[in-house]
Formats: C-alpha cells, sequence, structure tokens
C-alpha cells in the first residue's frame, strides 16, 4: 500500500456510522446468549461497585480481556507514532493510517463481542470503577483546553491558558485520548443493556474520531461538539436505570457545560443562545419541582438538590486549570532537560 495514497473521507465517514449502529444492534442481538453469566453476578453493592462483572476471576476470561486490550492498545498507539510522518491531507481526503486505524478498531470491536460472548468478563474485574470515569473526564478537559482558543471557555470568553501547557496538551491528547477510549472500550463487558449500548455507541464513534486524526473531519467543531454533549445523555440513561435519583446531576451538569462553553462553538446569534438557555433554566426549574424525577425514577428530586447541577462544570472547569499548569510545567521540565 502507498503511503502517498489516499482514500475518500466521505466513505469513511459512512462507514464509521453504519458500523457502529451495527455493532449497537449485534451486541444487542448477543444479549440473550449472556443469560448463563448474568444469572451469577453478584448484587449491586453501590456506586464503588461495578455490577456486571463475573463473582470470581476466571482464567480464560482474564487472559482474553488483558491480551485483547494490550493487543488493541499497543496496536492503535504505534498506528498514532506512525500517523504523526503522514502528510497533511486535502480537504475530503483520508491516508493509509487514518484507513489502518479504523481497520484495526473494527476487528478489535468484533473480536471484544466475541470475547464478551465466551468469557463475559471485561477489565472491571481488576481495575477500579472510577478508573474509567475518570478517564473520559480528563478526555473532556483535554477537549476543553484545546478549544478554548476558537469558542473560549466561559459565555465564548477565551481564558489565559498557559501556552506552554496548551501546546503539551496539543502533544499528548492523541496518545491519552486513544487510552481512555480503548481502556473504556474493555473495561465493560458489551452488555446489551440500554445503558451500554450507549456507552459502546459513543466509544466506537470517538475510536472513529481517533482513527481519523489529521483530516478534515478531526476538528470540526460542530462534531467535536455532539462528542462533548453526548456525554449528558449516556450519563443520564445509565442514572435512570440505576433508579438513584441522580440523573438530573448528570443531564444539567453536563448540559450546563454546553450552556457555558460549548454552544458558543456552534451558534453566533446572540437570540438564538439566550433562548437554548432560556430552555435550559426552564427544565432545570421544572426537573427541581420533582415532576421529571417522579416521572423516570420515582425518586423525586427538589429544590434542596438544585446545587447539584454545578458539580460537573465545578470540576472540569477547576481540571482546566490544574492539568494545564501541570502539563505546563511537564513542558518546562521536558525542555530544560533538552537543553541540559
Amino acid at each position: 500500500m502507498d503511503d502517498q495514497k489516499t482514500y475518500s473521507l466521505k466513505t469513511a465517514l459512512t462507514f464509521v456510522f453504519l458500523f457502529a449502529f451495527a455493532m449497537v444492534a449485534a451486541t444487542r442481538l448477543v444479549t440473550p446468549a449472556l443469560a448463563r453469566f448474568q444469572a451469577t453476578l453478584l448484587p449491586d453493592a453501590g456506586a464503588a461497585w461495578y455490577y456486571w462483572k463475573l463473582p470470581h476471576p476466571e482464567l480464560w476470561a482474564t487472559v482474553s480481556m488483558w491480551l485483547l486490550y494490550l493487543a488493541h492498545q499497543i496496536s492503535v498507539w504505534w498506528l498514532i507514532v506512525r500517523l504523526k510522518s503522514q502528510p497533511r491531507l486535502p480537504a475530503g481526503r483520508i491516508g493509509r493510517y487514518n484507513l489502518l486505524l479504523l481497520v484495526v478498531n473494527a476487528i478489535f470491536v468484533v473480536l471484544h463481542l466475541l470475547q464478551t460472548a465466551l468469557f463475559y468478563d471485561g477489565l472491571a474485574q481488576y481495575v477500579p470503577v472510577w478508573s474509567s470515569q475518570f478517564s473520559v473526564i480528563v478526555m473532556l478537559v483535554f477537549m476543553l483546553i484545546l478549544l478554548n482558543a476558537r469558542r473560549g471557555l466561559f459565555f465564548g470568553k477565551k481564558v489565559p491558558l498557559p501556552p506552554l501547557g496548551v501546546s503539551t496538551t496539543q502533544r499528548v491528547h492523541g496518545f491519552y485520548i486513544a487510552w481512555a477510549v480503548v481502556y473504556t472500550f474493555w473495561f465493560h463487558p458489551m452488555e446489551g443493556t440500554l445503558g451500554h449500548l450507549l456507552g459502546f455507541l459513543y466509544l466506537i464513534l470517538l475510536m472513529g474520531q481517533l482513527s481519523l486524526a489529521r483530516t478534515s473531519w478531526h476538528t470540526k467543531i460542530g462534531w467535536l461538539t455532539f462528542l462533548e454533549a453526548f456525554v449528558a445523555l449516556h450519563g443520564a440513561v445509565v442514572a435512570i436505570l440505576a433508579k438513584n435519583g441522580m440523573w438530573p446531576m448528570f443531564f444539567f451538569g453536563f448540559l450546563m457545560m454546553f450552556i457555558v462553553t460549548q454552544v458558543y462553538g456552534i451558534l453566533k446569534n446572540r437570540i438564538a443562545i439566550a433562548g437554548i438557555t432560556a430552555s435550559y433554566v426552564a427544565l432545570v426549574l421544572v426537573a427541581y419541582s420533582g415532576a421529571l424525577g417522579r416521572l423516570f425514577t420515582g425518586t423525586p428530586v427538589g429544590w434542596a438538590d438544585i446545587h447539584q447541577i454545578t458539580w460537573i462544570p465545578v470540576i472540569l472547569y477547576a481540571l482546566v486549570f490544574a492539568l494545564c499548569w501541570l502539563l505546563a510545567g511537564v513542558g518546562a521540565l521536558i525542555k530544560r532537560k533538552q537543553k541540559g
């Protein structure tokens, strides 16, 4: 295969979306075959417990999950290194390593479904549940840092982040996000609950996004905003299914990120933004009146709980500054070492 040969971006995107939905459908179809594993699962023990794992580690489940995860992770990282040497492509085209990343990710998605059907367990058997959640949170923080120059951080206003921190984030974000996506993908068995299906749809789309690095699609602000905002839907659905009354925190917390930051990347009309903001406020007021809480979960939330919608934004914005300054320090140390 010629390194200089290019391929249609439109065809690649068609493949990404068709493949993502096809694998979600396949996961749902395979779910009845998992009944023999589901019957052995231990009772839910709270937020720190991951329900969808076998009661005890089993040899072939352990061997298969770790070997396939490591093969997937190393393959993607190696191809990203190779991709960095690929020349800039014209709009509407992808290169050799983009194509290879798409193929490799697709193969490992299919292999994970097969591994789930045969052995069930994912990495969750051996690692804490917060590790998967935190990996995605940091990915979202990286996106906030990198897009600050394009849309700002607070109501369209750019924040003066340390340039060395931003440039270091730019250099490492591909490797980090590849880890976060692949790790989270192998953390879960490919279960067929609505929460899992939405999660796997999101992860496969993220694999498509990282596979199309250095193409014109990779930096499209509308697409990036969709990937950021999707977590509001996924987080809310998972919380609704858990019936813990926390869905408004996830839904309105992540939507607050959209209102405060993300909408300014896709809309310039202040009247439209004001209308979206007013709609958001109205939904918050209705939800914390208790009506929507009873509708979805049987566990109402009230005015005393409304502070929950600030938890996610406060954490994410605080991490923007903390991580950017931390990476600025790391970048400065590397530069000093190189000079020495």
